[in-house]
């Protein structure tokens, strides 16, 4: 009946003989709306973590690394892979690299690193370290006194005490204790220094031109493998596949996912115990709409005797209240939705709640939004809310117009 809104409005906006319905009703739909909003900003924080992790080890790791199977030296030049790499429209560019164990020494302090030998042009095509400097430059240049450059994290610097311009030796571990071989060593000087906020990089990875790299470690004219730089971070596992089936043996590709699977799998499975935990903050709103209506419905017992009276159907009456179960949960979905998307805007704007980088590599709690979780979650929580009115709107449509004006 066209009359089911009007009384449904006078019914939400009325004053009850017990003000606490009233109080009820509001904290339903304030209970309902902290729910939705809380859920939201849950979901929106899970995915600012794994979107930011995501661009940090791109940055330093490259979408995709083809290496050899064995993790051996490969020839510089194959025009067979060149041919396949022509083939995939999705590789924007690709850099040839060695990576190998070293020691680093600086005076009386030593410490184990990894050497990332590459172009520096190439490197700042390829991911985003040069990006992340703290200090000096991002170059292999030759310094006056004819020593190459190299640049190291800024947690090894802390821990040995570097700074720009310093001179450093480095020697391949592999050599180190071969009987009747010198160890194959190099003098450097530090030209900058990096944070990407993941300390087991910033200690560890030092980056150096892939010619003295080469030289270094004995790989004379070879490399460990290239680094490829894709349209986006989605198209990694594709463009792997079609490596794997085009280049074939000895070409190993490993996308940026592959290389940092169980980081990623701990993200997924976190998701699920977060979200059902927050999603119960929604599940006591819906509770108290359902104790909202209900005392409604008691109190409401003589007028809706008179609407039975009047020929309002059974069903016209269950309609009644789910029609305000549905007001009700309508606004709180939507109140809940306006208010996540201004305090997720302040964070994302003023990063008010900060973190501790040490521990979870970056220093702002991040938000990500999509619309997918505004939708999905407003519309879980409207349906919920007309759920909530099952049991109140058959409580009033069993109500008989005799039964409920006996004593008026």
């Amino acid at each position: 009946m066209s009359s089911l809104p009007f009384i449904a409005a006078r019914h939400l906006k009325s004053r009850h003989d017990f003000s606490f319905i009233t109080v009820i009703g509001y904290l339903s739909i304030a209970g309902l709306a902290i729910g939705v909003c809380v859920l939201i900003l849950t979901l929106s924080i899970l995915n600012g973590f794994e979107r930011q992790i995501q661009e940090k080890i791109i940055s330093f790791d490259g979408h995709i690394r083809l290496k050899s199977y064995l993790g051996g030296p490969l020839p510089a030049t194959n025009s067979l892979l060149d041919s396949v790499m022509r083939r995939i429209p999705e590789i924007l560019d690709r850099a040839p690299y060695v990576h190998h164990s070293a020691v680093l020494r600086y005076g009386l302090k030593t410490e184990g690193v990894f050497l990332e030998g590459i172009s520096a042009k190439k490197a700042k095509s390829v991911f985003g370290t040069p990006d992340l400097l703290l200090s000096g430059e991002f170059h292999f240049q030759e310094n006056e006194d004819g020593y190459s450059g190299i640049v190291v994290g800024s947690a090894l610097a802390e821990k040995l005490g570097l700074s720009t311009g310093n001179r450093v030796v480095l020697f391949d571990l592999s050599t180190i204790g071969s009987l009747g071989k010198p160890p194959r060593l190099g003098q450097f000087y530090v030209a900058g220094t990096y944070k990407t906020g993941l300390r087991e990089y910033d200690e560890t990875i030092v980056y150096m031109d892939i010619t003295s790299a080469q030289q270094l470690v004995g790989y004379d004219d070879k490399i460990t493998g290239e680094i490829l730089k894709l349209e986006s971070a989605q198209s990694a596992a594709p463009v792997a596949d079609k490596l794997n089936q085009l280049a074939g043996y000895p070409y190993f590709p490993s996308t940026w996912k592959d290389r940092h699977h169980d980081l990623f799998a701990w993200l997924s499975v976190q998701k699920y115990p977060i979200t059902i935990i927050f999603a119960l903050t929604a599940l006591v709103a819906i509770i108290n709409i359902t104790s909202s209506l209900t005392m409604i419905v008691m109190e409401k017992v003589r007028d809706i005797g008179v609407l039975r009276a009047m020929g309002y159907s059974r069903r016209g009456i269950s309609g009644l209240f789910v029609l305000e179960g549905g007001v009700v949960g309508l606004v709180g979905a939507l109140l809940g939705e306006v208010l996540a998307l201004v305090l997720g805007l302040l964070q994302m704007k003023y990063g008010i709640l900060r973190i501790p980088e040490d521990v979870y590599f970056m220093k702002e709690l991040p938000i990500l939004f999509e619309v997918i979780h505004f939708v999905t979650v407003g519309a879980i929580a409207f349906l919920l809310a007309l759920g909530a009115t099952l049991y109140p709107s058959w409580k009033a449509s069993c109500i008989l117009p005799g039964e409920a004006v006996r004593y008026e």
